[in-house]
């Protein structure tokens, strides 16, 4: 299973699913009755159910069937997309003040900051 940590896994149509990582207990009481085989960066959780691999949205309670076996699952397993982010794109952002602290940013959580000045 080592081999799938770190990547996505990404379906026929180019959906990506992941980053896959290791799990970490406790497992949410919706999937208990579920073999827990990984999980992703947002909660999200790649169950084994009757051999199909299953993803779970933890926010919607919904799965999404990946594929009928866990060889498949894995041979479709690869490198997330990069994604290149255009700096007029962005409308706002959100940085925790512990955070900033930590790269000596000192901002103002009232002020709106203008990304053209």
């Amino acid at each position: 299973m080592n081999r799938i940590f770190g990547k996505v896994f990404k379906d026929d149509v180019g959906n990506e699913f992941g980053v896959i990582r290791k799990t970490t207990l406790p497992f949410p009481e919706d999937i208990s009755e579920y073999e827990v085989i990984a999980e992703d960066e947002c909660g999200n959780y790649f169950l084994n159910i009757s051999d199909c691999i299953i993803f779970w949205d933890h926010e919607t309670n919904t799965k999404v069937e990946l594929s009928t076996t866990l060889h498949e699952f894995i041979s479709k397993c690869t490198q997330p997309s990069e994604i290149e982010l255009d700096p007029s794109d962005i409308i706002s952002v959100w940085v925790d003040l512990d955070f900033a602290k930590e790269f000596g940013i000192s901002p103002n959580p009232n002020k709106k900051i203008n990304k053209d000045t």
